[in-house]
């Protein structure tokens, strides 16, 4: 039972690099291409859009592995004893963001995909372009609840890969876990800085 318990937290801790790696990075730069203009960003979803097999790949190579990675974090935040006002320490704090950050952005990637390709794209019929997209995040609420999911989502992700580089053995040490830590953040604050500064053009 220990030897299963060790090598399924390291997949999931895989899955969530992987995956969820993949499908932020892959959103952060499309949607990045809209600070060259609407009509730039129309051409890389487009581009996206004209894929072979875009849906089986996103299925198999995507949704599964964030699911498995999203419920299994879930149950293991809801398992985890976490106490950042008593224990202050810096890696308790961000072991504690972790576990906020997983329920964020597991609920905002449900909602992402539900509301823009299932209920927009798939049953609505929309073209998922710039200006559906304007129209999506011209509500305060929407837009406010994108940003909290992004910045959620992006942390969860260079966070994790601290986590990551300790599980699989990569980093150890005090003063590595520290370079680690810190160059995570850094990654936080450059993703999250560019997908902030996409999200305000479909706005202006």
């Amino acid at each position: 039972m220990k030897n299963f318990d060790f090598w399924i937290r390291r997949i999931h801790s895989l899955s969530g690099v992987i995956a969820l790696g993949a499908f932020l990075l892959e959103h952060i730069f499309t949607v990045s291409t809209v600070m060259g203009g609407p009509a730039n960003f129309d051409k890389s979803v487009a581009a996206l859009a004209a894929m072979p097999f875009l849906v089986p790949i996103e299925i198999i190579a995507i949704g599964l592995p964030i699911a498995f990675h999203g419920i299994l974090g879930v149950v293991y935040a809801l398992k985890a004893k976490n106490n950042p006002l008593r224990y202050g320490y810096w890696n308790n704090w961000m072991f504690y963001l972790q576990r906020i950050t997983a329920y964020i952005a597991f609920i905002f990637i449900i909602w992402h995909v539900w509301t823009l390709r299932i209920v927009g794209k798939a049953m609505g019929g929309h073209l998922i372009g710039y200006d559906f997209m304007h129209k999506v995040l011209s509500d305060p609420l929407t837009f406010g609840f994108y940003v909290i999911g992004l910045l959620s989502s992006v942390f969860h992700f260079t966070n994790g890969l601290f986590g990551f580089s300790i599980t699989w053995g990569i980093v150890s040490g005090p003063r590595g876990q520290r370079v680690v830590s810190i160059a995570t953040l850094a990654l936080f604050v450059l993703i999250s800085s560019v997908g902030l500064t996409a999200l305000t053009h479909f706005v202006k």
